[in-house]
């Protein structure tokens, strides 16, 4: 593959050594016996969705052309909404943050997991709690009472990461705070810098961009940091062929920006490295906080949006 081989955590399960040639046509085989001529690929809207679609098309690109089949790209409305895609089976492939994966594998476990992707050199992203530069707080303590922006309740460093923080430090993500759902992590972005939030939940590649993308913003710095969570899964819907799963695993790993090919297709700025074959414990971690929070809130869920 590309850089994921040198940075895989160790419970990832890399595609075998076997001929790659050899896993592609065994996967387009699978398809062909399953009568799939044309694949649904769909993304969470985790950034905004012209966003997502640039960032993944060149890569179901390079899919496409190495299994030989069509691939739709849809964006879902929500992060539940999305779950529920890949759970009912209304299209073939989705890309699921960490903890809506666990959530929605363990409501249909016949969702499997294939692959997910390296960012900034590492199989895993940082999770941040921001405000304005020059908010009075000093730390997670200083937002008792004050309203919260978080992500999504399905959201891994959008919501289960810093609510897990929250509650180090004595706070209830439900009650101490005032949480507000806004939906993407720009949207949290803005409210901080735009002051109608006083903190946010985003992660780290998330941040970056929107540096970039309002230059002119008000300066926002990180408060907290939350653990380090496993990137995105990348999973297939239940009864989807194995075989083919493992092939699509073998044409993502294909691309890597150690290649001008797979610069090309990630773009030069992009925060995406490569992408590795992972299984289902690569995202134990996130089940164990899940279990955390959910212990320490009551099993109380956060409202919906």
């Amino acid at each position: 593959m590309g850089c994921a081989g040198a940075v895989g955590a160790p419970s990832t399960a890399m595609v075998e050594q076997d001929d790659p040639e050899e896993i592609l046509r065994a996967g387009r085989a699978a398809l062909d016996e399953a009568g799939l001529d044309r694949l649904v690929w769909a993304l969470t809207p985790y950034l905004i969705t012209d966003t997502m679609e640039a960032r993944y098309r060149p890569v179901f690109d390079h899919v496409e052309g190495r299994l030989g089949v069509a691939i739709d790209v849809v964006v879902g409305t929500t992060y539940a909404d999305m779950e529920q895609r890949v759970v009912s089976g209304s299209v073939d492939l989705g890309v699921l943050p960490p903890y809506a994966y666990v959530q929605g594998q363990a409501r249909e476990p016949g969702m499997t997991v294939f692959a997910s992707h390296v960012a900034e050199g590492s199989p895993t992203y940082a999770c941040y709690v921001i405000v304005q530069d020059g908010d009075r707080a000093g730390s997670l303590r200083d937002l008792r009472g004050r309203t919260l922006a978080f992500v999504d309740k399905k959201s891994t460093s959008g919501w289960l990461v810093p609510a897990a923080r929250l509650l180090e430090e004595g706070l209830d993500p439900l009650e101490d705070v005032r949480p507000v759902f806004l939906g993407s992590h720009d949207a949290v972005f803005d409210a901080v810098a735009d002051g109608r939030a006083s903190a946010g939940a985003i992660y780290g590649g998330a941040l970056t961009g929107a540096r970039k993308r309002r230059p002119n913003a008000p300066a926002v710095r990180v408060l907290a940091k939350g653990a380090r969570m496993p990137n995105d899964a990348y999973v297939a819907r239940p009864g989807f062929p194995p075989a083919a799963a493992r092939a699509l695993a073998q044409a993502l790993s294909e691309i890597s920006t150690r290649t001008a090919t797979g610069r090309r297709i990630l773009g030069v700025d992009g925060a995406i490295n490569g992408f590795m074959a992972v299984d289902d414990s690569h995202y134990d971690v996130v089940r164990a906080v899940e279990r955390t929070v959910l212990t320490r809130t009551g099993g109380a869920a956060p409202p919906t949006p």
